[in-house]
C-alpha cells in the first residue's frame, strides 16, 4: 500500500480497503496499556515465526514474505487462544472494533455495531505492513529464497538467515534509543514540546521529531563552523535543515 510522508505524520487513521482505519497510537495511549504490552502487541502483529506449524526450516525459508504471513494468519486464526491474542493486538491499532469469529476463522471490523470490513488471510500482510509503518518500524532485510535457483546459494542464504536470527537473540538493546529516553530527550530539547504535552504526539510523530532535532543539531554545528571558517570545500548544505529525515516507515 502506497503511503506518503503526510499520511504517516497525520494523527488520522489510514484506511485499508475493505478492512478499516489503522491508527498511529499516541504516547498517551501507549502509556495507558503500558510499554511492555505495546511491545507485545507489535510482536504479535509483526512476528514471522509460525506457531506450532510443523513446517521445517527449509520449507519455511522458501516461502515469500506474503506467503509466510498468509500461513501465520491461518495458524493464529485456527487456534482460539492465539486468535484472542491477535484480536486484542488488532484492536489496539484499529480505530474500529475487531471481533473474532471462530466458525469462519476470521475477524470482522465493526463500527457502530455494523460490519464495515474484514481481516482475512488475503489482506493480513497489507494490514501488518501499514501497522509497521504507522509505528515507525523499519522493514527487516529479507532474502527471497523462493527465487533462488542455485542449490549451493540457497544453502548459504539459509545459513545467513539462521545466523541473523541467532544474532538478534543475543544483541543487547541500545538504552539510548529506548522509548522512555527518547520521550525525555525530545521533550527537553524541543522548543515547543515538554514533559506535559508530548504525550499527545503519535509514536510516528515522536520518532520524526527526534530525527528532525538530531538533524538540526548537526546543521547548527555545521552552519556555525561555516560561518567562522568558511566552506572552501563546499561541504555545507544550506538545505539540510528541511530535507526528509531518515525516518522509518515511508519505504
Amino acid at each position: 500500500m502506497k503511503l506518503d510522508y503526510f499520511d504517516l505524520l497525520s494523527p488520522n487513521p489510514i484506511q485499508v480497503p475493505n478492512a478499516g482505519g489503522i491508527l498511529s497510537p499516541t504516547l498517551r495511549r501507549i502509556s495507558s496499556v503500558g510499554y511492555n504490552t505495546y511491545q507485545h502487541y507489535l510482536s504479535v502483529i509483526l512476528t514471522d515465526i509460525m506457531p506450532g506449524n510443523g513446517v521445517g526450516d527449509g520449507e519455511e525459508a522458501l516461502l515469500s514474505a506474503q506467503e509466510k504471513q498468509n500461513r501465520i494468519f491461518e495458524m493464529l486464526a485456527a487456534n482460539e487462544s492465539y486468535a484472542a491474542l491477535l484480536q486484542t493486538a488488532l484492536n489496539f491499532f484499529f480505530r474500529e472494533t475487531v471481533t473474532y469469529n471462530f466458525e469462519s476463522q476470521g475477524f470482522s471490523v465493526q463500527s457502530d455495531n455494523r460490519i464495515i470490513g474484514l481481516v482475512t488471510k488475503e489482506n493480513y500482510p497489507e494490514i501488518c505492513d501499514v501497522i509497521r509503518r504507522r509505528n515507525c518500524i523499519p522493514s527487516a532485510p529479507k532474502d527471497d529464497l523462493s527465487k533462488v535457483k542455485s542449490k549451493k546459494a540457497l544453502e548459504i542464504l539459509k545459513k545467513l538467515q539462521a545466523g541473523r536470527k541467532e544474532t538478534s537473540k543475543h544483541t543487547k538493546p541500545d538504552l539510548n534509543m529506548e522509548l522512555g529516553n527518547i520521550i525525555s530527550a525530545v521533550a527537553n530539547k524541543s522548543l515547543s514540546l515538554n514533559p506535559l504535552n508530548i504525550w499527545d504526539l503519535t509514536i510516528y510523530q515522536l520518532w520524526d521529531s527526534f530525527a528532525r532535532l538530531s538533524n538540526n543539531s548537526i546543521y547548527d554545528m555545521q552552519s556555525l563552523s561555516t560561518a567562522v571558517w568558511g566552506d572552501k570545500d563546499h561541504h555545507f548544505d544550506a538545505a539540510m535543515w528541511f530535507k526528509k529525515p531518515p525516518s522509518a516507515g515511508y519505504d
